[in-house]
C-alpha cells in the first residue's frame, strides 16, 4: 500500500478555528498535498500565504504527525498550529472557508480520521463540551505567550493565602496577578502582552489570565524561575515548538541562565527521551540565537 503526504494548518481566532471546504466536499483544514520533492515547512508557508495568511514562524509551529488511511492508500498527514499569522484569510479557487468552534465539528461533513486527529491535538473527546474548549485554551497558552492582550473584565479577589499564611496579597485580583505573571513572561507590559490572546480566543483569554495564569503561575510556593525551567521541561517533553520557545524566553525573562536551560534539556533527555530532547534543543538554539546568546558565556 503506498502513502501520500498531507499537510494542514490548525488556524485559530478569537477561540474559533479555520476550516476550508472544496465544492461538493468535506471540511478540512487550510493546507494540501506536499508537492515532490518539497520541503513540508516551506510547503505549509505557501498554502497559507495563498490564502492570505501570514505566519513567520511556521517551521517551528509543526505539532504533529498522524496517520491515516484514505481509498487503499496510507495517508501521512502534518499538523501544524500557526502562533503568530497575521492576515485577513481568503478561500483559495472555488472554496469555503468557515470560523467554527471545536464543540461544533462533529456536525459538520469532516472526515472522521481528521476530526479525530484535530481533537488529539487539543486533547478533547468527541463529546467535547464548553468545559473541554475552556480546557483546550488553557493548554495552548503557551502558544499565545507571545502574542498576549487583553481589554476588559475584573477578576475575582485573590484568597489571602496567596503567598505567605495571612499574608496580604500582593495582587487585588485573579487577572491582575496573571497580567503581571504575562507581562513578566514576555518583558513587556501584561496588558500589552494581552493582546495577541484576545485576537485568537476572544474572552475565554480571561479564563486563561485568571486561571493558568493568574492562580496558578501567580502563587509564591515556587518561584517563577523555577516555573519556567518545570514549564520548559514539560513543553519540551511533550514535542511542541511554538510554546517551547516561547517559554523559553520566559525563563530567560525570569532569570535562568542558558546553561540551566541546557541542563533542563539534558533532563528531558533523560527521563523523556532523546527524540524530544533533540528537537527541544534545536529550538533552545534558535532562541538562544535570536537574543544573541551563546551557550557557555557568562550572561
Amino acid at each position: 500500500m503506498s502513502h501520500d503526504i498531507e499537510l494542514g494548518a490548525l488556524v485559530l481566532r478569537d477561540g474559533l478555528l479555520l476550516v476550508v471546504r472544496q465544492p461538493a466536499g468535506s471540511w478540512g483544514l487550510l493546507g494540501g498535498p506536499l508537492p515532490p520533492d518539497a520541503d513540508a515547512d516551506e510547503a505549509m508557508d505557501d498554502f497559507l500565504r495563498a490564502c492570505g495568511v501570514n505566519a513567520p514562524a511556521v517551521e517551528e509551529d509543526f505539532i504533529q504527525t498522524v496517520y491515516m488511511q484514505r481509498e487503499g492508500r496510507h495517508l501521512v498527514y502534518n499538523l501544524y498550529g500557526p502562533t503568530e499569522w497575521t492576515g485577513e484569510p481568503t478561500a483559495p479557487g472555488d472554496a469555503e472557508l468557515r470560523w467554527v468552534s471545536l464543540p461544533e465539528l462533529p456536525a459538520l461533513p469532516v472526515e472522521p480520521q481528521l476530526l479525530d486527529a484535530i481533537y488529539e491535538v487539543f486533547g478533547l473527546k468527541e463529546s467535547a463540551g464548553e468545559d473541554a474548549v475552556l480546557a483546550a485554551v488553557a493548554s495552548a497558552v503557551g502558544n499565545a505567550m507571545e502574542e498576549g492582550a487583553v481589554n476588559a473584565a475584573a477578576g475575582q479577589p485573590v484568597p489571602s493565602t496567596n503567598g505567605a499564611a495571612g499574608a496580604q496579597p500582593r495582587f487585588a485580583s485573579r487577572r491582575e496577578a496573571g497580567l503581571d505573571v504575562l507581562g513578566t513572561l514576555n518583558a513587556t507590559q501584561g496588558e500589552k502582552a494581552a493582546r495577541g490572546m484576545y485576537d485568537m480566543f476572544g474572552t475565554l483569554t480571561d479564563d486563561v489570565l485568571e486561571y493558568a495564569l493568574g492562580d496558578v503561575w501567580a502563587d509564591e510556593a515556587i518561584d517563577r524561575r523555577t516555573k519556567s525551567l518545570q514549564v520548559v521541561a514539560i513543553v519540551a517533553s511533550q514535542g511542541h515548538a511554538g510554546p517551547l520557545r516561547s517559554h523559553i524566553n520566559g525563563a530567560l525573562n525570569h532569570g535562568a541562565t542558558p546553561e540551566q536551560i541546557a541542563q533542563t534539556m539534558r533532563l528531558v533527555a533523560a527521563y523523556a527521551g532523546f527524540p524530544a530532547a533533540l528537537e527541544a534543543w534545536r529550538v533552545m538554539e534558535k532562541v538562544f540565537a535570536g537574543r544573541g546568546i551563546k551557550l557557555g558565556a557568562k550572561q
